[in-house]
């Protein structure tokens, strides 16, 4: 029994985060699936823009960065709109507890992702493609984690009134977000993202409940974004 209450004790959510959600609205719920819409079209211009211009192409990064900026003042826009506070979107909270818990799991992937490979005799980018894929993937997960975690993942309490519920809806919408700019950019086909990618759909299913946890934990972002960034990045600096 006592094992149990512990368990219980570590997965309750931050009082704060749950004060938080009982207070949207259905016009909350419609906001985020708005916001998920307008990224889900920002995606597929993305990858249009890819194959139509060169330009494009050569600097994706840049444009990619912008995009996912746009979106960050989207978001915020939308909770401003909404007369609510950025620490709904996880803008303050417990960051100290946050970093300390994102900082053990970013360890985790960056040994996994990076490290690993390193000690096999793989060799890393150069210096400036490092920069620049440390500034574009710490775009990208601040981004994603505002939309998902802190927006997404909140909002939708106010057309589902369960927490658990709206977790595993944003776990899926968080998989999908990824599939049309690949399938536009590479011609990657539905198959190729789902059934012949079974392990992928898991792993990023898992990584958001990890990053949810956090935040409902701590009520703050520090520590989501920041294991976020680390798994994309140390992948990305390996070179291949």
């Amino acid at each position: 029994m006592e094992d149990i209450d512990r368990i219980r004790k570590i997965l309750k959510a931050n009082e704060e985060y749950e004060n938080n959600i009982k207070k949207y609205t259905k016009k909350d719920g419609i906001l985020a699936l708005i916001l998920f819409a307008i990224m889900i079209i920002m995606c597929v211009l993305q990858g249009v823009l890819y194959n139509k211009f060169n330009f494009i192409k050569d600097n994706i990064r840049l444009v990619g960065c912008l995009f996912y900026l746009l979106l960050i003042v989207i978001s915020i826009l939308f909770v401003k709109l909404s007369k609510q506070k950025l620490d709904t979107i996880g803008f303050k909270g417990r960051w100290k507890l946050s970093i300390i818990i994102g900082g053990i799991l970013s360890l985790i992937y960056f040994y996994n992702n990076c490290l690993s490979h390193l000690i096999n005799g793989e060799k890393l980018v150069s210096v400036i493609e490092m920069v620049s894929l440390i500034i574009f993937y710490f775009v990208v997960s601040a981004s994603e984690e505002i939309v998902f975690r802190g927006y997404i993942g909140t909002r939708l309490n106010g057309l589902i009134k369960n927490k658990y519920i709206v977790l595993f809806i944003t776990g899926i919408l968080f998989i999908v977000m990824h599939f049309p700019y690949r399938m536009i950019a590479y011609g990657m086909s539905i198959s190729d993202l789902t059934i012949n990618n079974i392990r992928w759909i898991v792993d990023v299913f898992i990584f958001h409940l990890m990053l949810s946890f956090i935040y409902m934990k701590t009520n703050s972002l520090c520590g989501s974004i920041l294991p976020h960034w680390v798994s994309d990045l140390a992948y990305s600096i390996i070179l291949k």
